[in-house]
């Protein structure tokens, strides 16, 4: 191929030094070649042209012409053409050497005129090739260079010593709307967001009066909307370290920076309310602590649980508990709108942070408009009445830092929802004492379990149609480290902790049917015993297998044993799994009483949805059966339900004659009580039973029954269950 063809005249070229002149060999040591075409239109080319060409002395020229490549033919041909026109001219021919090599070589022609006058041409040539490619790689290099600074997203930009905006790229220009002119020096200002402008000018000012580089985030606009941009610009310094240019660009990061903003977002919010989430209220916390710590002020905490949230996620599904949450979150942003900080902490545990509180009375008038807050659904025949149970701690006396603060303020929400729920309690120091004695309680307890020193105690179960023993109940007893036989009370708090609850209740269970399997190898009619279960145990995975490998163990009928659960089993979480566990012992003919039954905490759902064969009326009705007529009168329509339903009906705590006959005319079935027999060892037992025998006279079996006091109990409890 050829570069451009340059022509002069022979006028022109009179009087300039022929290049063709000097010395031949010296000219082929630089790398020139020399060859001439004479009148008849012969080559006779010098002998490095002949050489690395194969040119050879009277060779015709149309025949070396055709030996030329046809591609490169026709800038030869334009060679030919402007010299025979101009008498001289120039160009970069394509030419292939004897190797097959493609050269780069630069031609010089110009015509003269030969003794007859006749046309004839001189030629010096001189091999570009590695100029040519060099130069070829140059243009390759700028032209990439072009097309990446193009096409690159950062948009770069050059800056004088002061800062000023000199040179943009064309499509920074396009996407900002902004003239060339608009733009250079600082115009390019009036394209940024107006709350970005005062941060950004004192960087590049920073920037500008320390030398150092600077690296920023800003919003500019860019097709009529604002983007996130980043702007960084390194300072360019000469030889003594002035500064000379700052080299720049500008990236869009504006999809980047709103991902970062949505997980950020998502990492310190719950996704289903939309409030923040337990992380983002502690470190509220924490900064509201610090700063009220400087200017002595009060700071609220609120941790409040929804009443009844359980029975809504149970009874009508999840989607109804998470509208129930959306909802409650909903009203309590009204109410705190703007006076604190709502979160979720998770499940229907929410947190509400207060600054600059004034007394301890306003946090109590903030709670009471929280406890408005209430929602009354239906499902399955019942009406769920959900409101809230809140706990609440103040800085600085309920505690100087966060985890104190809310500890103590978790410490008042349990007992707010001990106390019936519904209700607001502010944290006391009694609530932190009683905190410390349900650790002690559950040590206490965990101690025994690991002594060995949980003890069965056995209450009868009177027939009072009879006056028949028809069996016992079992009771817990633990001996502390003095030997003495202590009461379930002073270690009820147990019972919360699910494991040392499910460890006492498989010792207790371990220990009855043990003491059943004696008592039947000595031909004893012990009748059934009736074993309290908690929400502990049913909520283990295979406790009704559990207890079944017990019993063959022991070789304990179904039907020599009863099971005693109280409503509260199915509070709180994992009640699918106790009413798996129910459903399985009912299949293995396990009966099923429903302990406590009156007191509230059971309902006639569950009478109707449980394999429940016997009801247990509380002792708190029991005692005032023959003084309160309403006692009475709720007492019989158990009686009556029950019989209704066809259960067995038990009346617990009979502790008087009067008490006997009452029930008995009612036509309650079984009772127990101090009045027929107060909870004795396992070692008494065969004794009582065989004693029971002699006479069935009720009165007598009652005098017997009262003759039988428990040895070296302390702080006996006057009721039946194992946890009293």
């Amino acid at each position: 191929m050829a570069d451009q063809i340059s022509s002069r005249s022979p006028d022109e070229f009179q009087g300039r030094q022929d290049p063709m002149d000097g010395d031949q060999q010296i000219l082929a040591s630089a790398g020139v070649l020399r060859w001439s075409v004479d009148g008849d239109g012969l080559c006779h080319p010098d002998a490095a042209t002949a050489s690395r060409f194969g040119v050879r002395d009277g060779q015709p020229l149309l025949r070396w012409f055709r030996g030329v490549h046809r591609i490169f033919r026709k800038p030869v041909l334009q060679l030919a053409r402007a010299v025979l026109r101009m008498g001289r001219a120039e160009a970069t021919l394509t030419l292939e050497d004897r190797e097959g090599i493609m050269r780069n070589m630069r031609v010089v022609a110009r015509i003269r005129r030969d003794g007859a006058g006749r046309p004839a041409a001189d030629l010096v040539m001189i091999d570009v090739t590695t100029e040519h490619a060099e130069i070829g790689r140059l243009r390759r290099s700028t032209e990439n260079l072009r097309l990446i600074v193009e096409y690159n997203p950062q948009l770069p930009w050059l800056a004088d010593p002061d800062g000023r905006i000199i040179d943009f790229t064309d499509r920074w220009l396009e996407s900002s709307g902004l003239d060339r002119e608009e733009a250079e020096g600082n115009g390019w200002l009036a394209a940024t967001h107006p709350d970005d402008i005062g941060p950004l000018t004192q960087r590049i000012t920073h920037s500008l009066t320390t030398g150092e580089s600077f690296d920023v985030r800003v919003r500019l606009m860019v097709n009529d909307q604002y983007r996130w941009m980043r702007a960084q610009a390194y300072p360019r310094r000469d030889e003594e370290g002035r500064i000379i240019r700052w080299y720049g660009y500008t990236e869009d990061i504006h999809e980047s920076v709103l991902i970062e903003e949505q997980i950020r977002w998502n990492a310190e919010h719950d996704s289903l309310t939309e409030l923040p989430n337990r992380a983002m209220f502690n470190a509220c916390l924490d900064k509201a602590l610090a700063k009220a710590l400087t200017e002595f002020r009060k700071v609220g905490v609120f941790l409040l649980d929804i009443d009844n949230f359980k029975d809504v996620n149970d009874l009508m599904g999840h989607h109804a508990g998470d509208d129930l949450l959306k909802s409650f979150a909903s009203r309590l942003k009204d109410i705190f709108a703007g006076e604190g900080v709502v979160a979720r902490l998770g499940g229907d545990e929410f947190a509400i942070l207060i600054e600059n509180v004034e007394s301890r009375q306003q946090l109590a008038d903030l709670a009471n408009r929280v406890l408005t807050i209430r929602e009354t659904l239906f499902a399955a025949g019942r009406s769920l009445e959900c409101g809230v149970s809140i706990g609440v701690a103040a800085f600085p006396e309920d505690g100087r830092v966060a985890t104190e603060l809310l500890r103590h303020a978790d410490l008042a929400l349990y007992r707010a929802k001990s106390l019936g729920r519904g209700r607001m309690q502010m944290f006391e120091q009694s609530l932190l004492e009683d905190m410390q004695e349900r650790v002690a309680m559950i040590n206490r307890a965990r101690t025994a379990v690991r002594d060995g020193t949980i003890i069965s105690y056995y209450q009868p179960k009177v027939s009072l149609q009879t006056g028949e023993l028809v069996g016992f109940e079992a009771l817990l007893r633990w001996r502390d480290s003095c030997g003495t036989i202590r009461s379930p009370a002073e270690i009820y708090a147990a019972f919360d902790d699910h494991d040392v609850a499910d460890m006492i209740g498989q010792t207790m269970t371990s220990q009855v049917f043990a003491d059943m399997a004696a008592w039947r190898a000595r031909g004893l009619p012990v009748g059934h015993v009736a074993i309290n279960v908690s929400s502990a145990e049913l909520r283990r995975e295979r406790f009704a297998g559990r207890l079944i490998e017990t019993m063959d163990r022991y070789s304990i009928a179904p039907d020599s044993i009863e099971i005693e659960i109280t409503e509260g089993v199915f509070l709180g979480a994992a009640s699918d799994t106790v009413r798996r566990s129910i459903d399985e012992l009912h299949m293995c003919n396990i009966p099923l009483a429903l302990d406590d039954f009156g007191t509230g905490f059971a309902s006639l759902s569950h009478l109707r949805s449980l394999p429940v064969s016997t009801l247990k009326i509380d002792r708190s009705f029991v005692s005032g059966v023959t003084a309160r007529e309403s006692d009475g009168a709720i007492v019989s329509a158990l009686v009556t339900l029950g019989r209704a339903l066809n259960m067995k009906v038990v009346a617990e705590g009979v502790e008087e004659a009067d008490q006997s006959i009452k029930l008995r005319e009612m036509g309650c079935d079984y009772a127990q009580g101090f009045y027929f027999g107060r909870p004795a060892p396992s070692e008494n037992i065969p004794a009582l039973i065989q004693s029971w025998g002699e006479n069935s006279a009720i009165v007598t079996l009652n005098r017997r029954a009262a003759a039988w006091p428990p040895p070296g109990i302390r702080g006996e409890s006057r009721t039946g269950s194992r946890s009293a």
